[in-house]
């Protein structure tokens, strides 16, 4: 297949589609001695478009197919572009061409303070997970004074082997300003096997980060419009936790981070030596939105926790994640937590946060009351403040795993997670021995509105006590379950339209879900609550399979029925 490069498709988001001021080709059996502007006269090695200066919104194209020894080292003077004017490193040819590194140092692609560059078609090889100390693809800012680079886009490449990150983009000012990156797009790249000789904070597929600067309550945030959509990440295994003090193995990951989106990706089978991760999640970040995506099979290393599909986590505020589907996970398929010392650090309050019209399948592996894994999964470790105004609504949680927790409350303080609420949801739980709600300590604070309950037996531990019918429950803490002195559950099967579990389907793709549809005679089919009426909450404009919201009375589950 020829790897043309369209000039659409090399330019990030609102920038100007041009033509290239020059295209400069690569070929192991060129000459560095040449001027490298045709095939014919093509250059030889990564070394001499290293040591290049590279005009504005060049090509510089590597021979598909064939391999490049070493690490592309772009430098700022040297190989970026300017606003309207993006410089592209790519492959022409067949196939894609391969940076291979050739010692365990290499990235494959390493730039300091990039901006208005495209890395694009290239297949970045490292010398092993386990050994290579260097990231498939490494972007970093190291200017003061709060400066945002833009025009950064990573397209279309193949990134596998390396010891630390696949993709990563780093703010590095010594003056902890939050210089960082505006509007970097990382599209349709496929990173695995990396992330097995992770340091300390390092060891994602995918992220984007501060290295120096934390605490969006007192500082500018480094990454804005960020993103990350269409790419697949498995296999990234991370590194022991009782090694580097830190999680690794992570799939996609967002910190100090505002106004980004994450969408269209399949995640799956990562971590396994790592502790502490998740497949896609965020912390110390605003307003961010993941949605279409596909977790699975994330597994951590014994003793250790999460491994879970999504986590909004640790100073994470008003943050939608939305229309994902999570199966197979060792940890929670959806979790909400703030750990200790989030105030501390500066961060904001864990508030604001929707889970919504998403669905979790046979998640919690590890599950029961000393895992800290449910299907859902609700914390707070910090002490001095709550976490207010979120809502986990209009999802189905499913499982047919013996000793499945539906929702599991966890950390010291959960009773500081306060005005927010469980609204809604099915909880569908098939196997013996399983719990609806697990509380590890306090009671909880949060309400729990409208759902729909089914399940071989019934299991509510609220705080000390267990509870097994709802009755009882709900006279012990009347406001649950009750609105104007009505209750608003349903105990029974929510009658799904197909057979479950689904399991894999290669990245999010409603129309293989449809099994979690309800029927036209469901309890759900307009047996939920306004939660903007009673509680000011925005539910959205649709479900899960697209469809407006509401048609007549809202729907319990993540499908509104006509």
């Amino acid at each position: 297949m020829m790897n043309s490069i369209s000039l659409s498709l090399t330019q990030p988001r609102g920038s100007v589609s041009a033509p290239p001021s020059a295209i400069y080709y690569v070929d192991p059996a060129g000459s560095d001695a040449n001027d490298g502007l045709s095939q014919a006269t093509a250059w030889q090695t990564l070394a001499k478009v290293n040591g290049a200066t590279i005009p504005a919104r060049a090509w510089v194209l590597f021979k598909g197919g064939s391999t490049f020894t070493g690490q592309l080292t772009l430098t700022a003077g040297k190989h970026f572009g300017t606003a309207g004017n993006i410089t592209v490193f790519g492959s022409y040819g067949t196939g894609k061409a391969i940076i291979q590194a050739g010692v365990n140092g290499d990235c494959g692609v390493y730039g300091i303070n990039p901006q208005y560059v495209t890395i694009r078609d290239l297949d970045l090889q490292g010398t092993g997970t386990l050994v290579s100390t260097g990231s498939g693809v490494y972007f970093e800012n190291t200017l003061t004074g709060g400066v945002y680079l833009r025009g950064v886009s990573v397209i279309g490449n193949t990134i596998s082997g390396y010891g630390l990150d696949g993709i990563s983009a780093w703010g590095n000012p010594a003056d902890t300003s939050g210089s960082g990156f505006d509007g970097m797009s990382i599209t349709d790249n496929t990173v695995h096997d990396c992330t097995g000789n992770a340091i300390q904070w390092r060891g994602c597929g995918i992220t984007l980060q501060s290295l120096t600067t934390f605490g969006l309550a007192v500082v500018q945030p480094t990454i804005i419009n960020a993103y990350i959509a269409r790419n697949t990440v498995y296999n990234c295994i991370g590194k022991s936790k009782a090694i580097i003090n830190s999680h690794s193995g992570d799939g996609i990951l967002l910190g100090q981070s505002q106004d980004c989106l994450i969408e269209y990706n399949y995640v799956h089978h990562n971590g396994g030596s790592g502790g502490g991760l998740v497949a896609i999640w965020c912390y110390d970040s605003q307003r961010i939105t993941v949605q279409f995506n596909e977790a699975s099979f994330t597994t951590v290393e014994a003793g250790t926790s999460d491994g879970g599909g999504f986590d909004v986590d640790g100073g994470s505020k008003d943050c939608i994640f939305q229309y994902n589907y999570s199966h197979d996970n060792i940890g929670p398929g959806f979790q909400l937590y703030d750990y200790s010392g989030s105030a501390s650090f500066g961060e904001l309050p864990l508030s604001g946060n929707k889970i919504r019209y998403n669905i979790s399948e046979n998640d919690g592996g590890a599950n029961g009351a000393t895992s800290a894994k449910g299907c859902l999964s609700i914390g707070n470790d910090d002490s001095t403040r709550d976490g207010t105004g979120n809502a986990i609504h209009n999802n189905v949680f499913y499982s047919s795993l013996t000793g499945a927790v539906a929702v599991i409350f966890l950390g010291a303080n959960h009773n500081r997670i306060t005005t927010s609420y469980v609204a809604n949801n099915v909880f569908y739980l098939t196997g013996t021995s399983s719990k609806f709600i697990y509380t590890f300590n306090v009671t909880p604070a949060m309400l729990f509105i409208g759902n729909c309950y089914s399940s071989p037996s019934t299991s509510i531990k609220w705080g000390a006590t267990t509870y097994t019918t709802f009755s009882n429950w709900r006279a012990a803490f009347p406001l649950q379950e009750t609105v104007a002195g009505a209750a608003t559950f349903k105990a029974t099967n929510p009658s799904l339209v197909g057979t479950v579990p689904v399991g894999t389907i290669g990245g999010f793709d409603p129309l293989l879900l449809g099994a979690y549809k309800t029927q036209a005679a469901s309890v759900c089919k307009n047996g939920g609550q306004d939660l903007n009426a009673l509680y000011g909450i925005n539910m959205g404009s649709r479900d899960l399979f697209g469809n407006t919201i509401p048609q007549g009375l809202y729907d319990i589950g993540c499908y509104e029925t006509a």
